[in-house]
């Protein structure tokens, strides 16, 4: 597979996009979409709109880059059910960004892969695998049922390797 250079990331490596931009850049990146209820209006302007930081002409290019990787995300998944469960993927995917777990590079050829049809959502049931469960139990959750497991015992294998398919269905190499 070949992975594709992204702008957005080398700025940020080359310290062309302070550490606090990065996160006001990802924070839109994960909750823009959760002003619409599917994945067919939402546009690139929208996540522009909502930063509070200016951007010089190169980074804006790429933040442009990483925005528009999102809203083409967002159009094959734009009924509502799916496009639910790509906003909770994404807010997962800010997390484990925020705590070095995902790259942004890998975080950004995901989004390419969802829109390109490579890629699918992460599928779990999660019924049939934790039992009965609070209405509207999705990925994010289970990602801290799993942290919570391993808090209790680091050694738990189910736990170990669901997290590990988990995080390959969310991009981290």
């Amino acid at each position: 597979m070949i992975i594709t250079v992204y702008m957005l990331p080398a700025l940020y490596e080359q310290k062309k996009v302070s550490a606090q931009d990065m996160e006001e850049i990802v924070r839109l990146l994960a909750h823009a979409p959760l002003l619409y209820d599917d994945g067919l209006s939402i546009q690139v302007q929208d996540f522009i709109e909502g930063l509070e930081i200016e951007l010089a002409h190169e980074v804006r290019r790429a933040v442009i880059e990483l925005y528009e990787l999102a809203v083409q995300a967002c159009r094959p998944l734009a009924d509502p059910p799916a496009y639910e469960q790509l906003q909770d993927a994404l807010g997962l995917q800010a997390e484990l960004w925020q705590e070095e777990v995902l790259t942004l590079a890998e975080w950004m050829e995901w989004l390419k892969q969802i829109a390109q049809g490579q890629r699918k959502l992460p599928e779990y049931d999660f019924t049939a695998m934790l039992g009965n469960l609070p209405e509207g139990f999705m990925i994010h959750d289970f990602h801290d049922e799993l942290r919570y497991q391993l808090e209790q015992n680091p050694t738990n294998a189910w736990a170990i390797e669901e997290r590990s398919r988990l995080y390959a269905a969310l991009g981290v190499n």
